[in-house]
């Protein structure tokens, strides 16, 4: 490719190990047959072992389709059955290999002379970003289809598909059946039954050029291969295998998935590939349906194996309580990650598949206010009983605890939305009825029985039942949810804690926020954390980036960026390659490599750039400092390719040929002939342009809601004439129509508020909507 010869010797092979017998198609006993054919290649039938089989080759559209079918006579098992397996010279040819599921295969990660990886897709992209090159795999089958890369001792690499009438188990460990990843050995799945009958596969292999395929556009100010490349790696590590989305790389000895974390579809966001959004449904899916107890609880976690339960807890497929105590942040993290990914995939129907689990996950922590002051608790009344409820999880946070309560705040405000959007508005009016409780007595001083800390300058960890206030040393996570979730809106008090942070921030000349400013006191966590600074009692974890990200951006974005530009500047050096940093000398440690040390990109795209998709809509909220102006990013989503255009005070956004051009935040939606303008924040839209040009621009230069509404649109080529409505107007009002500056039409706005005129078949109008 571009020149690059990458193939190994034997190229493109099939294989079949039976015991210590193997077949394979580049070592044949004789040349198989060869037939050329309306323009297809057609090789065998030729025996492999006892199997016969027939490859067909044909090019269609600039892409090569490779077909299989393999035929036994008999009943047979095998250790290995490749169909076919891919041997490349050298794996540091390639980056990696982008998975169907929206993970990665991350070369880096392969640094024993057989690490495997196994996983259950049927695509592969591999690439190289310095070379700007792509391989696309794409299988096509009636069986079910598994990946296996492997390191070589000799550095090249082997990608070997599977493709069987069951699905592939893995082989390791004997009493669970879970391990994807293996350091020093290949056989990754357990033997593999076929036959009698045939199997056929169908693979289609494409070039890429990479940066037309996974390029962000031009990032003024910011280092973009390294964002592109931080997102393709890091971000995705955290998919172990299909159903099994989280934060923890498959590479982590126990491999865990992580259900107590609230950003997987924040994640899915920024990585913005329509494979990831797809398989995350399915692993939702998947969590609802095994993962959730009779009573709404979430099992916290899954895991290779079951060394971090709690005894007793660790179920058949893998989930399981962890070790440290009932970490409660899994419930609403559960409901978060439903509503927030599907803002990204925009199906209803796929929601309403969760209506009864949400319920039931949320209830389960509704059930533990049980003082009913609108605070949930833990399953622990006193941090001495030293066990942990939230993703801090050892540290000893115990009844009221802020952590939990922040998130659960958040769930429930996103779900009465998706109440309302399911048809229950009484639903909805409950959930908002006890977050509004929650969020006043959250606000409330830990004198006055809340979680507001006057002296300290900051909203506490937890409060025990005997009222002690615990975790006072300004803990990150929570202070930055508070702002970032709304529950914080008080400006004077966000200044405290902002201001508190970055000072502290720069007397250190730290990279990223530590998890907590100061020490815990001695007992509130496991002791091997003190003295302080020690893992999570001050060290840096990465995964609050993004809230961290959203709570300066709104005051202050010029320090939201310096925190990006430091980011990016120690992925330069390392790759971001561990589970946290020590917050004596800045350098990483932890062998748990962590897809949550992205989440300050999420931050850049959602709270710096503010693209935030909404589920009928993409919503733009830029907090843009100037050294960004004149930023162009590609965005995809669902299918489409959004074009948006970053200005300070001016943000244009292009799709399928069709822009819209504002100098506030706002969100549209596309149609082949339409284009919808959403005001600000809001759930419906207030101009509605239909009959459009295929390539069409909408400005729109003023929107005082019910009172003055000016816009301007205009064709590229042929004159049309264009339908208007326009909505939130005031009901039985009217309204004074002009174009141009003339008198073009008075209208009376319904019971609804909206009114409807057509244009004249002009390539540019300009319309004023005034209230009379």
């Amino acid at each position: 490719m571009n020149n690059y010869s990458l193939l190994a010797a034997d190229g493109v092979t099939t294989r079949l190990q039976q015991g210590g017998k193997r077949w394979d198609s580049g070592s044949l006993d004789a040349s198989p047959a060869v037939r050329v054919q309306n323009q297809q290649v057609q090789i065998g039938p030729f025996r492999l072992g006892p199997a016969m089989e027939t490859w067909r080759l044909q090019r269609e559209s600039g892409r090569l389709i490779l077909e299989i079918s393999r035929a036994f006579t008999d009943r047979e098992q095998f250790g290995e059955a490749s169909m076919p397996q891919f041997h490349f010279n050298r794996m540091s040819d390639w980056d990696g290999a982008l998975l169907g599921n929206g993970g990665v295969a991350w070369f880096k990660l392969f640094d024993t002379p057989q690490a495997t990886y196994g996983v259950h897709v049927d695509k592969m992209t591999l690439w190289n970003q310095p070379r700007n090159i792509g391989l696309r795999v794409q299988g096509n089958s009636a069986y079910p289809t598994a990946l296996r890369l492997s390191r070589q001792t000799d550095g090249s690499l082997v990608c070997a598909f599977t493709v069987s009438e069951q699905e592939a188990r893995c082989r390791y460990d004997a009493d669970s059946h879970r391990r994807r990843f293996l350091t020093d050995r290949q056989d990754v799945w357990s033997d593999i039954p076929a036959g009698p009958g045939t199997v056929t596969a169908r693979f289609t292999l494409s070039a890429l050029d990479y940066q037309a395929a996974y390029g962000r556009g031009n990032l003024v100010g910011l280092d973009q291969e390294a964002v592109t490349s931080l997102l393709n790696t890091v971000a995705r590590i955290g998919v172990i295998d299909t159903h099994l989305h989280g934060s923890n790389s498959w590479r982590t000895p126990y491999g865990p998935a992580v259900l107590h974390e609230q950003w997987i579809a924040l994640l899915a966001s920024a990585i913005a590939d329509d494979d990831y959004i797809k398989a995350y449904q399915r692993t939702l899916d998947y969590f609802r349906d095994h993962a959730i107890e009779r009573n709404g609880r979430v099992k916290s976690r899954w895991a290779y194996t079951c060394e971090d339960a709690i005894p007793g807890t660790c179920d058949s497929l893998g989930f399981y309580e962890a070790q440290w105590g009932y970490l409660l942040d899994s419930n609403p993290d559960f409901v978060i990650n439903v509503v927030e990914l599907f803002d990204l995939c925009g199906d209803l129907n796929w929601l309403r598949t969760f209506k009864l689990s949400c319920e039931q996950v949320l209830q389960f922590l509704l059930d533990r206010d049980q003082d009913g002051d609108h605070l949930v608790e833990m399953m622990t009344d006193d941090h001495a009983q030293a066990r942990g409820s939230d993703w801090i999880d050892i540290i000893w946070a115990s009844y009221e605890n802020s952590f939990v309560n922040a998130l659960m705040y958040r769930a429930l405000t996103l779900w009465a939305d998706a109440e309302e959007l399911l048809e229950d508005p009484a639903a909805a009016e409950r959930y908002r009825a006890f977050a509004a409780g929650l969020k006043r007595h959250f606000n409330q001083s830990t004198t006055d029985g809340g979680l507001w800390d006057e002296e300290r300058r900051c909203y506490i960890h937890w409060r025990d039942r005997d009222d002690s206030m615990h975790g006072r040393n300004m803990v990150t996570p929570v202070n930055f949810m508070a702002i970032a979730y709304g529950l914080c809106e008080d400006s004077e008090r966000q200044r405290k804690i902002l201001d508190r942070i970055e000072n502290q921030m720069q007397k250190e000349k730290l990279f990223a926020w530590p998890i907590c400013l100061d020490s815990y006191e001695k007992g509130e966590g496991l002791d091997w954390q003190f003295p302080f600074p020690n893992y999570e009692n001050g060290d840096i974890f990465l995964g609050w980036g993004q809230v961290g990200v959203a709570s300066y951006a709104a005051v202050d974005p010029s320090i939201a960026l310096r925190y990006v530009e430091t980011l990016l500047a120690q992925y330069r050096g390392d790759g971001l390659a561990f589970q946290r940093y020590l917050r004596s000398d800045q350098t990483g440690a932890g062998d748990d490599i962590l897809a949550n040390n992205a989440m300050t990109l999420v931050g850049l795209y959602r709270d710096i750039y503010g693209i935030q998709p909404k589920h009928n809509r993409l919503y733009l909220a830029p907090h843009l400092p100037a050294q960004l102006d004149g930023t162009q990013l590609i965005y995809r989503l669902a299918g489409r390719r959004y074009d948006i255009d970053l200005h300070v005070n001016e943000y244009r956004v292009r799709c399928a040929g069709k822009s819209i051009c504002c100098r506030w935040p706002f969100a549209a939606s596309w149609g082949e002939q339409e284009l919808r303008y959403y005001h600000g924040s809001e759930n419906d839209f207030s101009l509605h342009i239909s009959g459009l040009d295929q390539e069409h621009h909408v400005d729109i230069v003023e929107w005082l809601a019910g009172r003055r509404m000016v816009w301007s649109d205009s064709a590229a080529t042929t004159v049309t004439s264009r339908r208007y409505m326009v909505k939130s107007l005031l009901p039985n009002t009217v309204y004074a129509v002009r174009h141009h500056g003339k008198k073009w039409a008075e209208l009376k706005s319904d019971a609804a508020g909206q009114i409807r005129f057509s244009g004249p078949k002009e390539k540019r109008s300009h319309f004023q909507v005034i209230k009379q």
